[in-house]
């Protein structure tokens, strides 16, 4: 049931991705529009910030499904029970990498909150909002970790071993 709950938070969270994707060509075709028609609109901070959401946001959603680029050349020549233990300590060293990172975003994130800081463009936006999407990516991509962890020690398959899209195999 957590699990299920979980997959679905990492669902989600791909499908955000894809939005703040989708706002980037959304924001620079009406940059394009707006030039045509004479009207100086300045949307690169914008598309940054979305860029920014995108990637961190995509983070949990990529590794659960097997996604990211995975370095297998010891581990795939290790007995069983090495190549179990060497992907336990991947897994903890991953969930203590990112957890900091996570954890340092978050205070920076709401560092910017409590001290109004705004952006330096010209779209006076408050830093905190685009910062939350890369500090919410960085915690669910923690949880995600920890999870595929929880699978390894239990003697299951993660998801990260198997690439759902299938090109990579």
């Amino acid at each position: 049931m957590l699990r299920r709950g979980l997959h679905a938070l990492y669902t989600l969270c791909g499908y955000a991705a894809a939005a703040f994707l989708a706002a980037i060509a959304v924001v620079t075709l009406w940059q394009i529009v707006a030039r045509q028609i004479g009207m100086a609109i300045e949307t690169t901070e914008i598309a940054g910030f979305c860029l920014a959401a995108s990637t961190f946001l995509a983070l949990a959603h990529t590794f659960v499904n097997g996604g990211h680029v995975r370095i297998s050349l010891v581990s795939q020549f290790a007995p069983p029970h090495l190549r179990r233990a060497v992907e336990i300590w991947c897994c903890a060293l991953a969930a203590g990498v990112t957890g900091y990172a996570a954890w340092q975003m978050v205070l920076f994130t709401l560092q910017s909150h409590d001290f109004g800081d705004l952006s330096p463009g010209m779209v006076a936006m408050p830093l905190w909002i685009p910062q939350s999407g890369v500090a919410f990516g960085l915690v669910v991509l923690t949880v995600a970790i920890a999870e595929q962890a929880t699978l390894v020690i239990r003697g299951q398959a993660p998801g990260y071993a198997t690439n759902i899209d299938g090109t990579v195999d």
